[in-house]
């Protein structure tokens, strides 16, 4: 108890103490910076958006400090050091990556190549189980943050999807992480200490804990998320989206465990680090190229991609995916007949069709706050292409020679 006292007592004072609060509001105004830049592009497709930004970054810093404190809790009980891991050659390696593809910058490939290189060439000598679990644990984080946090403030889109312009998600995250880690620190810099309990380090057999003092150091890491969704609401993908990284992280921190007992394994680990994230990425975008866009045109009316938050809409009572049929009892099926409509009365009747049921509800204002889906010639939307990797493997697969039996 008292080891988590200590650590507790540095936690509070390393996120209290100037230098930090500093550094952690420079990367509250990059990401506040990012979300508006999202907004600002949200808005040039489908005009003006309700300004969220602010409220977005302030929530995605404080859940990031509840990320942070749960990734120290995570690194310090499983012995990571920080100074064993090689993050020269992590992070030169992260940034040749970048070149072929900006999302290898994700550390999961060039810790599968730096391992890899240790483990063949026994260069660079680096604590390949610490690398690997340090890849997990942030995973591990970032998954539990997309699932609080990836939902909150969709950014919509309209995006054209196999010679379609549809309505979709851009589903975009960032979060600042004060982290504190261990650095490992040599006997002739003796500093007063505490002795941690005799079930630490749980990476015990790579570690080299009993000739070895540490010190705590303070880090400050950002994890991001981004996603497009045109197949799924939101909050499902996101949820399918976290579980596949939850799963992912959780399988990486196992075969690192049992490769401190199992050497062999360690080769398995070090190619599943990448490997495996790949399958993540591979399972959401095959998800949405095999399945039917949901926000399309409806025959029946106007479909509703957004309700913007606040909006007299959404105190009506309107939802996402809601098909309006009737204004006062006059049949719409485009929405700049729904403006003009809204524009008569103060007070309007909005006959609506959700999941296959006739809903009347009422609004005050002429002004719902509704982005409906795309109807007709678009002046302008996002054009996404296909992964290249992913296409390149695709098209090899179709030439593999097949074989067939008779019977």
């Amino acid at each position: 108890m008292e080891v988590w006292l200590i650590m507790g007592r540095m936690i509070v004072e390393t996120i209290t103490s100037p230098f930090f609060l500093a550094v952690y509001l420079l990367l509250f105004t990059l990401v506040c910076w990012q979300y508006k830049r999202l907004e600002n592009l949200s808005a040039g497709l489908i005009g003006k958006q309700a300004g969220f930004y602010l409220g977005s970054a302030i929530r995605s810093s404080l859940l990031g400090i509840l990320g942070g404190l749960t990734g120290s809790v995570l690194l310090i009980m499983l012995g990571i050091n920080l100074n064993a891991i090689g993050l020269a050659y992590l992070w030169v390696i992260a940034l040749l990556l970048i070149l072929v593809n900006p999302r290898f910058l994700c550390f999961s490939y060039a810790a599968g190549i730096l391992s890899l290189a240790s483990l063949i060439f026994s260069f660079p000598l680096i604590n390949i189980a610490h690398l690997l679990a340090l890849v997990a644990v942030l995973h591990l984080i970032e998954s539990l943050l997309i699932l609080l946090n990836g939902h909150n403030y969709p950014i919509p889109l309209y995006i054209e999807k196999k010679g379609q312009v549809v309505g979709g998600f851009n589903l975009q995250k960032f979060w600042p992480l004060p982290l504190l880690a261990l650095v490992g620190m040599p006997d002739i810099y003796p500093a007063p200490g505490f002795t941690m309990p005799d079930w630490w380090p749980l990476l015990r057999e790579y570690s080299g804990i009993s000739q070895e003092g540490f010190a705590l150091l303070p880090v400050v890491a950002v994890l991001g998320y981004g996603e497009i969704s045109t197949t799924s609401p939101p909050s499902l993908r996101v949820k399918r989206s976290s579980w596949n990284l939850f799963v992912y992280s959780l399988v990486l921190l196992i075969l690192v465990c049992i490769s401190c007992y199992l050497p062999a394994l360690t080769i398995v680990a070090a190619l599943f680090a990448p490997l495996g994230h790949e399958l993540v990425i591979w399972l959401g975008m095959r998800e949405e190229s095999s399945r039917r866009p949901l926000y399309t045109p409806s025959r029946e009316g106007v479909r509703i991609l957004q309700v913007k938050p606040g909006s007299s809409g959404e105190r009506g009572g309107l939802r996402e995916r809601d098909i309006i049929i009737e204004v006062n009892g006059s049949k719409v099926d485009h929405y700049e007949q729904v403006r003009e409509l809204l524009k008569i009365s103060p007070r309007s009747r909005l006959q609506i069709k959700r999941c296959g049921q006739l809903i009347t509800i009422r609004l005050v204002g002429d002004d719902p706050g509704i982005i409906p889906v795309p109807q007709g010639p678009v002046a302008r939307y996002l054009t996404v292409d296909e992964d290249w990797l992913f296409t390149l493997v695709r098209k090899l697969w179709h030439k593999l020679p097949r074989h067939h039996s008779m019977s």
